[in-house]
């Protein structure tokens, strides 16, 4: 727990408020777009990013090949 808020703290500024408003404060895409002033579409795009992102970062640190 304590490493995947590690890296979703290391994350863009973009990527990471969307990430936290859809996951830890359960916005709608539509409400981000909203609230950060946004198209609903780039919402979705940063969160996607952000998740690739944190896939990424995971699997570099537990040396996990995807193939």
């Amino acid at each position: 727990k304590d490493e995947l808020l590690k890296h979703i703290q290391q994350l863009p500024d973009n990527y990471r408020m969307v990430f936290n408003l859809y996951y830890f404060e359960n916005y709608s895409h539509k409400a981000i777009a909203n609230k950060l002033k946004m198209a609903e579409g780039t919402s979705k795009s940063l969160l996607s990013r952000a998740k690739n992102m944190l896939r990424a970062k995971i699997n570099e640190e537990f040396n996990i090949k995807v193939s």
